[in-house]
């Protein structure tokens, strides 16, 4: 969110800087990994709205710099039962008058072979549905932003404080950065750098296996096979995208851990609950190679929603934080807002349900 909002406002001929504790993309930070999901599947007409947004910005930034950050799949959700978060994505899509199409288990069977039709009873199929190459989309982003901003890596954050003109970033390694307005876009450390956010943010672990499939590894190329979601056991994942193999990830919220002690290995029994939902609903990846572990962090907020207002006792600096496992494919819009925000301190888009005020703040 801080590169989105850095590239935005280089933009609009801003004087930025950019700060990190890590060399960027940062390999620790929520927002690296191989891939990401990128949806208009979401059940409120709200968050299809930004969606569309957000696509349309991501497709402007592969024009600008010529890096390819998207590749379309399609993408499935799998249900069970009515009512469901499926249902309730079909008829938001519909509501916003996006394509979206209701199918029967026979129906996504005969699409997508690969399923198992007796392990689900419908499927709602989202034409949007693509990969995002994360760090690649993160590294366009940076590179890009390069040319007209100042990039400093390697100083760590240690606190924020506004004067009467100006708001000053200090660091541990000693720095001290002073701005008119200040963006504090810290992912997982917000709840370290803001302690007034320890409360309402949560850092949990997620795990990540990437599976070479051992058989029939064409029929999960990303134009043969969908990003999939079943949302009941947690599982989604995507097609073939690094290294001949395919990703899958649970979105149920992990164990909480410090983000700068998260160095864990990926548990085996982690891999073999994978390898359970490939036999019920994928059963020609139960065999399927690991390639490769991952874990991540999510930054989570009580409602999942995201925040995206002013630090309530410093009126120059502005947090975007908490987005929860599901902000990524948002990243151009959120950054847009970001930039509205610091320069008019005001945005076109509703945000209010982003505000601190759900959180008695202010």
């Amino acid at each position: 969110m801080g590169a989105s909002a850095a590239y935005e406002l280089a933009g609009d001929g801003a004087t930025v800087a950019l700060i990190d504790q890590a060399p960027l993309p940062n390999p620790k930070a929520a927002s690296v990994d191989h891939s990401k999901v990128f949806r208009y599947a979401y059940p409120e007409p709200f968050y299809v709205s930004l969606a569309i947004d957000a696509l349309k910005r991501w497709q402007e930034i592969e024009s600008n710099t010529g890096m390819r950050v998207l590749t379309q799949t399609g993408a499935l959700l799998l249900g069970r039962r009515d009512p469901s978060f499926e249902l309730d994505c079909y008829e938001a899509m519909r509501a916003v008058g996006v394509q979206a199409q209701k199918l029967d288990s026979r129906e996504a069977t005969k699409r997508f072979h690969q399923f198992n039709g007796n392990a689900f009873e419908y499927a709602v199929y989202d034409p949007s549905g693509a990969i995002l190459h994360a760090e690649t989309a993160v590294r366009a982003l940076i590179d890009a932003a390069r040319l007209r901003v100042k990039v400093i890596e390697g100083e760590r954050a240690a606190g924020v404080t506004a004067q009467a003109s100006h708001v000053v970033v200090a660091t541990e390694e000693g720095s001290r950065f002073e701005c008119a307005r200040a963006l504090v876009s810290a992912g997982p450390w917000s709840r370290k750098l803001l302690s007034f956010l320890e409360r309402d943010l949560t850092t949990t672990r997620q795990e990540i296996v990437y599976f070479e499939p051992t058989q029939d590894a064409l029929t999960f190329a990303p134009n043969r096979f969908p990003i999939f979601l079943e949302l009941d056991s947690g599982f989604y994942g995507f097609p073939i995208h690094h290294l001949g193999a395919m990703k899958i990830a649970n979105h149920h919220k992990g164990p909480t851990v410090d983000p700068d002690k998260n160095d864990d290995p990926v548990d085996e029994k982690f891999v073999s609950r994978c390898r359970e939902f490939f036999s019920e609903f994928i059963p020609s990846l139960s065999e399927a190679r690991v390639v490769e572990t991952r874990e991540c962090i999510y930054n989570n907020t009580p409602d999942d929603d995201f925040i995206i207002d002013w630090h309530p006792h410093l009126d120059r600096v502005l947090v975007v934080t908490g987005f929860s496992g599901h902000g990524f494919k948002f990243g151009p819009t959120i950054g847009r807002i970001a930039a509205d925000l610091l320069q008019k301190r005001s945005t076109p888009f509703n945000i209010d349900r982003f505000s601190f005020a759900r959180f008695n703040k202010v």
